[in-house]
C-alpha cells in the first residue's frame, strides 16, 4: 500500500503482512504527536448510510472500553477509498508471536497472563462485551509482563472488515456450540481462554488436525487433554481449571469470567502452599493418576518414608494444652469479627476502594455495599455522612452509565425510561461535540426528572455533564459557531476527494438538527450539499 497517512495520522513502518482484511501500520498522529497502531482496510462497496452510521456508532462504543487489560481503540474515519482503525500502541509482541519463539511458557508465567486474561474479560462481559474470536494472535504480552486483549468489536465493525472463512487457527480457539452454530457469547470466551491456557502451557493448542471437518469433530467430541500429564510441573489444580472451561457443555463451565477469577484464587491460595508435582502427588492429587496410596506415590518419586508414629503417642493436637489454646483462639477470632466497625474505620475502608486509590468498579460497588451504606444506616449523625452519601450517589451513578453502555451496545433499549432515553440523547450531542444542546438537553433532565426517586442517579448523571460544559464554557450563538465550523470541515473534507467523510458529517448535521428553526438555514445547506452528491453518481 503506497499510502503515507490516512485521517490526522502519518503511516510509517507496517506492523503485519497485506490481508484481504487490511494491514496494520504504525502511525502517529500529527497535531498530537501520539503513537497509535492503524488498522487500514478498504471500505466496501455498496456501503449505505444506515451501515455507516452503524459504524460509528459502535466505534463510539468501542472508545468507552477502557481497560488495563484490553487494548485501548482511539477511534477511526475513513478516506475516499479506505477505513481505519486506530489502537494504542503496545511495547511488546502477540501472544502467538511468543509461543512460536519460546515454544511453551513457564506455568508460573501462563497462570499470571491467564489472570490477567480473566479479570479484562471479566470486566468486558459486565460491559456488555463479547470478544467472540479469541485466540493468542488477539493477545499483547507488553515489555513489563502486562498482558491486553485487542480487537474488540461488533457486527458493523466486522462486516466493514471483512474476513473470509475460519482458519485453522480460528477454529481451533473457536466453542464446540460456536462450531454447531450458536451465537458467541460470555461462555465462548472462557473455553477459548482455557485453549488459549493449554496453547500457553504445552505449546500447542489443545485439538489439532489437518482438515477443517476433522478438527470440528475433535474439537466437540473428543476427550479433553490432561495438561498435567503433558507438562509434569503444571499443578494438578491448574489442570482441573483448564478442564472446566474446556468443558464441551458450556453449562459445565464456570458460571462467569468472575467465577473463574475467585477460582483463580484459590488456586493462589494452594499455590502458596508449595507447587510442582511432588508436592501434588504427596498430597494426593496426582497428574500421574497412580491407582495406589500415598505409600506407592513416594516409591515411585524416590521419597523416604515417614517414620510412623509410636502406637502410645499422644498425637500433638490432642494435648490438653494445644486444645485449649485453640479455644481461646477461636474465641478471640470470633469476638474480633462480630465487633462492629466504628465510623472512622468505615470511611477508611471506603476511601481504599474509591477514586483516586482504586479505578476498578467492582472495588466501588464494594465500597458502597459494604462500607458506605453501614456508615450511612449505623451512625446517621456522623460528620461523615454527607461525604459516604455522596459517594453511594456517585457509585450508583457510574452503575447506571455502565447499565446504559451495555444495554444500547446489545440494543436493548426498548423498556428504558423516558430519563434514560433522553440523556443517551444528551450524552450523543455531547460526543458529537455540540455542548450547547447537550447543556440544555442536561439542564432539561435535572429540571423533569429531580424528583423522581426512580431517576435519581441518571440526573446525577446529567448534573456531571452540565458541570462538565460548564467548565469548557458556552457562548451566546455557540451552536451556530458549532455547526458552521463543521460544516467547514466537510466542505474542506470534500475538496480533498474524502467524500465519505464530507458525507458523514453533512448527514450528522440533519439527522440531529432537522427541525431545528434556530439553525434551520446550516441544515437546509447540507441537505443541499448531499442531494448535490447523490445526482452525481
Amino acid at each position: 500500500m503506497a499510502k503515507s497517512r490516512i485521517g490526522p495520522f502519518v503511516l510509517e513502518a507496517p506492523l503485519s503482512k497485506p490481508k484481504s482484511s487490511g494491514q496494520v501500520f504504525r502511525g502517529i498522529h500529527l497535531e498530537q504527536k501520539k503513537l497509535a497502531a492503524l488498522r487500514v482496510f478498504p471500505i466496501p462497496m455498496g456501503m449505505t448510510p444506515e451501515s455507516r452510521q452503524a459504524y460509528a456508532s459502535q466505534l463510539e462504543q468501542l472508545k468507552q472500553l477502557r481497560h488495563p487489560g484490553i487494548v485501548r481503540c482511539y477511534g477511526g474515519g475513513f478516506d475516499s477509498r479506505n477505513a481505519y482503525l486506530a489502537y494504542e500502541m503496545i511495547d511488546g509482541e502477540s501472544l502467538s508471536s511468543a509461543l512460536a519463539r519460546r515454544g511453551r511458557l513457564p506455568w508460573e508465567t501462563a497462570f499470571e497472563a491467564s489472570q490477567q486474561l480473566a479479570e479484562a474479560l471479566q470486566y468486558a462481559h459486565q460491559m456488555g462485551w463479547v470478544h467472540g474470536r479469541l485466540r493468542p494472535s488477539k493477545i499483547m504480552m507488553g515489555a513489563q509482563g502486562e498482558v491486553k486483549i485487542g480487537d474488540w468489536r461488533r457486527a458493523a465493525i466486522t462486516s466493514m472488515i471483512g474476513e473470509g472463512p475460519p482458519s485453522k487457527t480460528q477454529l481451533q480457539f473457536a466453542a464446540p456450540e460456536v462450531l454447531q452454530g450458536s451465537t458467541p457469547d460470555e461462555k465462548s470466551d472462557l473455553y477459548a481462554l482455557g485453549a488459549i491456557m493449554v496453547t500457553m502451557l504445552t505449546g500447542k493448542p489443545p485439538y489439532d488436525e489437518k482438515t477443517p471437518s476433522r478438527l470440528i469433530e475433535q474439537i466437540c467430541n473428543a476427550p479433553i487433554p490432561c495438561v498435567s500429564a503433558e507438562v509434569l510441573d503444571c499443578p494438578v489444580w491448574l489442570n482441573a481449571i483448564v478442564e472446566q472451561l474446556l468443558a464441551k457443555d458450556p453449562k459445565q463451565r464456570p458460571f462467569s469470567a468472575t467465577a473463574l477469577q475467585l477460582a483463580f484464587k484459590e488456586a493462589q491460595r494452594r499455590q502458596s502452599q508449595g507447587v510442582g508435582v511432588l508436592q501434588h502427588v504427596t498430597a494426593g492429587f496426582s497428574p500421574l493418576q497412580l491407582k495406589g496410596d500415598r505409600e506407592e506415590a513416594e516409591k515411585v518419586l524416590g521419597l523416604k518414608p515417614k517414620r510412623k508414629r509410636k502406637q502410645n503417642e499422644t498425637p500433638f493436637f490432642e494435648r490438653p494444652w494445644v486444645l485449649v489454646a485453640g479455644l481461646l483462639a477461636a474465641l478471640s477470632a470470633v469476638v474480633w469479627f462480630l465487633l462492629p466497625l466504628g465510623e472512622e474505620t468505615l470511611r477508611h475502608r471506603a476511601q481504599a476502594l474509591l477514586p483516586p486509590t482504586s479505578e476498578e468498579w467492582m472495588q466501588w460497588n464494594e465500597a458502597r455495599d459494604t462500607y458506605l451504606t453501614s456508615l450511612v444506616e449505623r451512625f446517621p449523625e456522623s460528620k461523615h455522612v454527607d461525604w459516604a452519601n455522596e459517594q453511594i450517589r456517585w457509585v450508583n451513578a457510574r452503575e447506571a452509565e455502565r447499565k446504559l453502555d451495555r444495554e444500547e451496545g446489545r440494543g436493548r433499549t426498548e423498556n428504558w425510561t423516558q430519563a434514560q432515553v433522553q440523556y443517551a440523547e444528551a450524552r450523543r450531542y455531547e460526543r458529537f461535540g455540540d455542548l450547547v444542546t447537550a447543556f440544555d438537553r442536561y439542564r432539561a433532565i435535572i429540571s423533569l426528572f429531580r424528583n423522581r426517586k426512580d431517576d435519581r442517579s441518571i440526573v446525577d448523571l446529567a448534573q456531571e455533564g452540565v458541570a462538565r460544559i460548564r467548565v469548557s464554557g458556552i457562548g451566546q450563538n455557540a451552536l451556530q459557531q458549532f455547526l458552521t465550523a463543521k460544516m467547514e470541515e466537510a466542505a474542506a473534507a470534500y475538496d480533498r476527494a474524502r467524500i465519505t467523510e464530507a458525507k458523514l458529517k453533512w448527514e450528522s448535521i440533519v439527522e440531529l438538527y432537522d427541525g431545528n428553526q434556530e439553525v434551520a438555514p446550516i441544515v437546509a445547506e447540507a441537505k443541499e450539499r448531499l442531494q448535490q452528491i447523490n445526482q452525481r453518481k
